[in-house]
């Protein structure tokens, strides 16, 4: 059998991180034959089965790759989309679409993404409901993201939910206590910055914590150099916040980052999986996030909190970090009265 994997759009970020694994897997069926065709920027595991045979190519030869499988396949092979769009036209074998890009299939607005990406965004939108039809079986890896598709019209037969990192829901208020003692006060939150990862509420939140004298380090993992930059620099420095800014960095530096790190912070508005807080429960540290189905899809935070309020976000820091917070004092009706009397 051999199996052929559409990849030509993945070497960062999350999906970069899923494409590693997907081969790492790979590498171990020994008697199947991958042919993966990956972005030339990809950086090809070293430790990649012999079984795999990998063909880059140029980001504007993208296209090429669905006709290329088409004249190579027979109808025992299998092919695998991992570039969340569907080919132009159907292949005559088994064909397989993994949508991991929620902007895609769901609405969300595009305001504050450059031209160049609303436009990508809406053009790929586009190519998916045009063609998804030519896909066997479309997998996700969420169930809101199934409920959406359903909803949306595709059959669910076609539909199935796959987890590349966790197969099952993964209780994070279990005791997360390992063998040394994790750092005080030292949250973690990685993410690009793209508007929808809401970078702007999270650093408003540290203000307020600021305001209150409460001053939790913060570890982001944004480009520098950039509106956003600024901003938080700007925030910083008339708060005195106690926010680190690590662009750039390589994979084994951010899984470093779990280890030095109370707890992971993840405010993002939008996400087909939320790869982050999967890591961080299997680096045994807790997540306190937002409270929208693609966080509930995979973990059980330890807190949660309305993502478009800054307060809220910073009612939840503090009540992980066990500060009281007063309290409104609910008097009775003649408690009230007598009160009145006396002022």
């Amino acid at each position: 059998m051999r199996i052929f994997v559409n990849a030509s759009n993945m070497h960062v970020g999350g999906g970069n991180v899923l494409l590693v694994d997907f081969l790492g897997a790979a590498s171990t069926l020994k008697n199947i034959e991958f042919i993966v065709f990956v972005d030339e920027r990809f950086q090809i595991p070293l430790e990649a089965g012999g079984n795999i045979i990998f063909k880059k190519i140029f980001k504007a030869l993208r296209w090429r790759v669905s006709p290329l499988i088409e004249k190579q396949t027979t109808k025992n092979d299998i092919v695998i989309y991992l570039t969340n769009i569907p080919p132009m036209k159907k292949h005559k074998c088994k064909t397989i679409l993994v949508q991991s890009n929620r902007f895609l299939i769901d609405y969300f607005s595009l305001e504050g993404f450059s031209l160049k990406t609303k436009i990508r965004i809406t053009f790929e939108r586009l190519l998916f409901w045009q063609n998804n039809k030519n896909a066997d079986y479309i997998i996700v890896q969420s169930e809101s993201m199934s409920t959406i598709l359903k909803k949306k019209g595709i059959n669910e037969t076609k539909i199935k939910v796959f987890a590349y990192k966790n197969k099952e829901k993964v209780n994070n208020k279990k005791d997360l206590s390992a063998n040394y003692e994790k750092p005080k006060n030292r949250f973690l939150y990685i993410a690009s910055d793209e508007p929808h990862k809401n970078h702007k509420n999270l650093i408003e939140a540290w203000c307020l914590l600021s305001k209150n004298n409460i001053f939790p380090k913060l570890t982001i993992t944004i480009n520098i150099n950039t509106n956003l930059h600024q901003f938080i620099l700007n925030k910083i420095g008339y708060y005195k916040l106690d926010v680190e800014i690590i662009p750039n960095m390589k994979r084994k530096d951010i899984l470093n980052l779990y280890n030095r790190s109370t707890a992971l912070i993840f405010p993002s508005f939008f996400e087909s999986y939320g790869l982050p807080m999967v890591e961080a429960v299997q680096h045994g540290i807790p997540v306190i996030a937002a409270e929208l189905d693609y966080v509930r899809d995979i973990i059980d935070p330890v807190e949660t909190f309305d993502p478009n309020s800054p307060k809220s976000i910073f009612r939840s820091i503090k009540r992980f970090l066990e500060i009281d917070e007063k309290k409104t004092v609910i008097y009775s009706p003649l408690d009230f009265i007598e009160s009145m009397m006396s002022l």
